[in-house]
């Protein structure tokens, strides 16, 4: 004689089993579509490098025969604004820090006074 409670405990095995059975199957999937996002991505990579390296070494080609084409052109064209921009970046002035060293961490002015914010507002101007 069964238990009167085996048929839902036979149940819910089964259907745990079915659970992790589904969760690894669809585990294995998107395991399988990440490594073929993966590899595309790779070879894409490739191309690109390679793209780069071959572009490289037509400007070293050009820069030896003293032939500059115009993408070697723009190429230093972009290198004199980099400059430029740093050193205009260089030249600009510092954030000061206050005298106390910290930043004002006050809320900001805009809100009500009947919000939270409001209240330790004005408790923090009367305590100043």
């Amino acid at each position: 004689m069964l238990h009167p409670l085996a048929p839902w405990l036979i149940a819910i095995a089964l259907v745990a089993a079915l659970g992790v059975l589904q969760w690894r199957v669809m585990h294995s999937l998107q395991l399988r579509r990440l490594a073929a996002d993966c590899w595309a991505l790779w070879c894409l990579a490739r191309q690109q490098t390679a793209q780069v390296q071959q572009e490289l070494a037509a400007v070293r080609e050009a820069a030896k025969l003293g032939q500059t084409t115009a993408r070697a052109r723009a190429a230093a064209g972009n290198a004199v604004a980099r400059q430029r921009l740093n050193e205009m970046l260089d030249d600009a002035p510092m954030a000061e820090l206050p005298k106390d060293g910290f930043a004002d961490t006050l809320p900001s002015r805009h809100f009500a006074p009947s919000t939270t914010f409001g209240l330790l507002q004005r408790s923090g101007s009367r305590a100043m």
